[in-house]
């Protein structure tokens, strides 16, 4: 038991390394390519929770307070709904923090070039907190 916990340790250090390592070497030329590739992985996690979300989202009571239970798609479609609103947000609010940078020696130029490790966190925060969001909000969003 002990050499399982202590390979799971250091595999789980060696993951952290490897994102650090990978967020750390990008570069300003890159940090288009990174946008899109934190994008991408939206795209996927909506694709993934489309397939899987449903039976999850149905056992929660502040998503699933209807007295008649809605279809599968229903579920389905509001997962996706979700992480779209996620990212609708954290890319309005990076958008509006760059307003007014005309050149690279604002400091705000190191936000969007910067702090990937951050950015990613963020993001991923912001994602998980639309799944607390009531259904009015979303729904509202979705139309």
């Amino acid at each position: 038991m002990w050499a399982a916990s202590c390979l799971a340790s250091c595999c789980a250090a060696c993951a952290c390394d490897a994102c650090r390592s990978a967020v750390s070497g990008i570069s300003r030329r890159s940090a288009r390519i990174a946008y899109c590739g934190l994008f991408a992985l939206s795209l996927i996690v909506s694709w993934i929770l489309r397939e899987v979300a449903a039976p999850l989202m149905e056992k929660l009571p502040w998503i699933n307070h209807f007295h008649k239970t809605p279809s599968r798609e229903w579920f389905e479609t509001d997962a996706v709904l979700r992480v779209s609103l996620g990212n609708f947000l954290f890319f309005t609010i990076l958008s509006i923090l760059m307003v007014g940078v005309k050149n690279q020696k604002d400091p705000r130029d190191s936000l969007h070039h910067g702090g990937w490790m951050m950015k990613i966190i963020c993001w991923c925060l912001l994602v998980i907190f639309m799944f607390f969001l009531p259904n009015e909000i979303v729904s509202f969003y979705g139309k």
